[in-house]
C-alpha cells in the first residue's frame, strides 16, 4: 500500500517486500512531467533517497544522473559524504586527489559513460608517466570509494573502477642506520634544538606526528613509561572544500596505535633535559610564552610542524654526514636494534603500535629473533641505543 509523508513523493512496497517511491524532477521542453525513480530493501532507505533528492530540487543543485559528470560527482561525494566522516587530513588527500589528478583527466566524463577500459587506460598512463605505483594505488582507492558511492545512489549500475589491473608494487629496503650512523646522527642531534625529539624517536619506535602531540602528561617519570593516545596532524584550506588550516590531535587509526611503551634510562634523562629547558624559558619569556604543555615545541611554547621537522632532520643528517635520514628510518631503525637484541616479534608489534604483526616483519628480512621475551618491559633490558 502506497504511503506519501508531507512533500516526501509516493513510497510503495513493491512485490518482492523492497520498497520504491517517484517525485517530479522536471519537466521536458514539451511540458511533460520527469520522473525520477528510487529503490530501496526498507521505507527508510527510499525516504533518505527521496528527502535527499527533494533538497537538492528545492536548492536548485539537482543533477539529472544522465548527464551528471564525473567531477560533478566527485565533489558532490567527498563534501556529501566524506568531510564530516573521516579526519581532516584524510579529507584533505582524497580532495587533492580529486583536484589534482582524478578531475583533470576523467572529470569531463559523463558518470554514466564511464567504462571499465577507460579507467584502465587512466591507471596505466598515470604507470607511465612515472608515478609510484603506491601513489597510482591511492589514486585510484578515492575513485573507486567515489563511484562505489555513485552505483549504491543508482546513479550508475555498476562501478567501472572494479577489477583494475594496477602496477605491481616491489618492496622498497627500509632504511636503518649502522651504529657508527646512529652515534654521529645522535651527536649532530645535540646541536640543535628540540634534536632530541629523534633522539627519543630511536629510543621508543615512535612516528613523527605522535612525537609532535607529546604532552607532558603522558610522560611518567616514576613508572618510566610514555603513554601514546594521540597523534598530530595538518589540515589546510581548499578552495570549495572548506577545511580549516591548522594543526589539530586526532587519535590513532587503530586500537594497536594506543599503547605505552618504556623508556630506557636514557630516553628519561633526554627528556629531564627537554622539562628542564623548557622550564627555563618560560621563566625568561614569561607572558610571552604560550604553555600548550607539549614536550616539544617552538621557543615560545607553541606547536612544531611536520615540516619543521623534515628540515630540522636534513640539516642534523647533513651535519652528522649521514645519508636518506628522516623520521621512519628512525623508526626502523629502533626495530632494528630490538630485534637484533632478541626482542620478540610481537612484543615489537606492540610497541611499533601495528595493528598487524606482518606490517612488523616487513620492517626487517635480515634479523630474526632467537631469543624471546616475556614483556615488553623487557626493553629496557636488551636494547642499548646509546
Amino acid at each position: 500500500m502506497a504511503k506519501r509523508g508531507q512533500g516526501e513523493g509516493t513510497i510503495s512496497k513493491r512485490p518482492d517486500g523492497t520498497w520504491w517511491a517517484r517525485i517530479t524532477v522536471g519537466r521536458t521542453p514539451d511540458g511533460k512531467q520527469k520522473r525520477k525513480a528510487f529503490y530501496g530493501k526498507t521505507r527508510k532507505e527510499v525516504q533518505e533517497k527521496l528527502t535527499a533528492a527533494l533538497n537538492d530540487i528545492n536548492t536548485g543543485t539537482y543533477i539529472e544522473p544522465s548527464k551528471m559528470t564525473v567531477e560533478q560527482w566527485l565533489y558532490t561525494w567527498i563534501k556529501e559524504y566524506k568531510k564530516n566522516s573521516v579526519k581532516a587530513s584524510s579529507y584533505e588527500r582524497y580532495y587533492r586527489i580529486i583536484r589534482n589528478h582524478l578531475t583533470p583527466a576523467l572529470g569531463s566524463y559523463s558518470i554514466k559513460d564511464l567504462r571499465n577500459d577507460i579507467v584502465q587506460k587512466y591507471v596505466n598512463q598515470l604507470t607511465e608517466s612515472g608515478y609510484n605505483p603506491k601513489t597510482v594505488e591511492q589514486i585510484h582507492r578515492v575513485l573507486k570509494m567515489a563511484l562505489k558511492q555513485a552505483a549504491d545512489n543508482e546513479l550508475i549500475i555498476k562501478n567501472p573502477s572494479e577489477r583494475i589491473i594496477l602496477p605491481r608494487k616491489t618492496a622498497k629496503e627500509a632504511r636503518v642506520l649502522t651504529m657508527d650512523e646512529q652515534d654521529a646522527f645522535i651527536k649532530a642531534c645535540k646541536s640543535y634544538r628540540n634534536g632530541e625529539i629523534f633522539i627519543l624517536i630511536l629510543a621508543t619506535g615512535l612516528r613523527i606526528g605522535e612525537a609532535l602531540a607529546l604532552t607532558w602528561d603522558d610522560v611518567d617519570f616514576y613508572g618510566q613509561l610514555l603513554n601514546i593516545d594521540k597523534t598530530q596532524s595538518e589540515s589546510y584550506i581548499t578552495a570549495e572544500g572548506g577545511v580549516k588550516c591548522g594543526i589539530s590531535y586526532t587519535s590513532p587509526k587503530t586500537a594497536a596505535g594506543r599503547r605505552k611503551i618504556p623508556l630506557i634510562p636514557k630516553a628519561i634523562q633526554i627528556l629531564c633535559e627537554v622539562k628542564f629547558k623548557q622550564e627555563e624559558e618560560k621563566k625568561r619569556l614569561g607572558e610571552a610564552y604560550k604553555d600548550n604543555n607539549l614536550v616539544f615545541c617552538t621557543r615560545l611554547g607553541t606547536a612544531y610542524h611536520v615540516s619543521d621537522m623534515e628540515r630540522n632532520i636534513r640539516l642534523i643528517s647533513k651535519l652528522a654526514g649521514v645519508e636518506g635520514v628522516h623520521p621512519h628510518a628512525l623508526r626502523h631503525t629502533f626495530a632494528t636494534r630490538g630485534l637484533e637484541n632478541g626482542i620478540d616479534l610481537k612484543v615489537m608489534q606492540t610497541l611499533l603500535g601495528h595493528s598487524k604483526i606482518s606490517m612488523t616483519a616487513d620492517l626487517y628480512t635480515h634479523v630474526l629473533p632467537d631469543q624471546k621475551k616475556d614483556s615488553m618491559m623487557k626493553m629496557a633490558d636488551t636494547i642499548n641505543l646509546f
